[in-house]
């Protein structure tokens, strides 16, 4: 049995915060849309948010901002909505510390979101984290996958050149982060920022990934050296 070789994140949620992406899907669209139809930001937000609801998260287009423009009827490019929120990008305050120490202890850090690769980029850039990461894989970009398929995991592992026992995720959806990787061997850590959940496979920070690393008994002294 290999020990851990690679530290997978998700994206937004764990590494970047959530408010760049909840602006842009639940404040941004909504209010493109009110300005098309003269409507309220309210009005506007309940038909865009019902329209989101009949697509759901586990279908491609739920994270296809091109989708969603041509679908609404908005005249607006892809780029000038994320653009139009680009201070709201940021990391949590332990992300920085956390992945330099990781990457320091002889980790290979790779990145696995949902997003699509316009998404990643801009935060990546912005937040000038994607220094830390070897592979930034955007599924529904480069695979055209959600994660809520093993599939996606295996096709990770394998560009990666590791088996999946060598592999810990975290992330901070449940299904998509922790279920979904366990399922094929994966050493997954659910990320509850809120503090509603504990357990073994449960971290409420960052900054917590360390001790349990550690307490892995695939962890065999991993060191920088190695």
């Amino acid at each position: 049995m290999g020990k851990l070789r690679i530290v997978s994140f998700d994206m937004d949620g764990t590494v970047t915060d959530i408010a760049f992406v909840d602006s842009v899907w639940l404040e941004g669209i909504p209010h493109l849309y009110a300005l098309e139809n003269d409507l309220s930001f309210e009005d506007a937000k309940n038909v865009v948010m019902s329209e989101y609801g009949k697509v759901g998260r586990e279908r491609l287009e739920w994270y296809d901002m091109s989708y969603w423009i041509g679908k609404l009827g908005l005249h607006v490019s892809p780029q000038e909505v994320l653009d139009s929120f680009q201070h709201k990008i940021g990391t949590y305050p332990e992300v920085p510390g956390v992945l330099e120490e990781l990457r320091d202890s002889g980790f290979r850090l790779i990145l696995v979101t949902n997003a699509r690769r316009e998404f990643a980029d801009l935060e990546l850039e912005r937040t000038g984290i994607r220094r830390f990461f070897e592979r930034v894989f955007s599924s529904t970009s480069d695979f055209g996958l959600i994660k809520k398929t093993v599939g996606l995991y295996e096709k990770v592992c394998s560009i990666c050149g590791v088996s999946p026992v060598e592999v810990v995720h975290v992330g901070d959806d449940e299904y998509f982060d922790f279920e979904v990787p366990s399922k094929l061997g994966i050493t997954a850590f659910y990320l509850d920022r809120m503090g509603r959940h504990s357990g073994e496979h449960v971290v409420h920070s960052l900054a917590e990934l360390s001790g349990k690393l550690a307490e892995s008994p695939l962890q065999n002294g991993h060191k920088k050296s190695e």
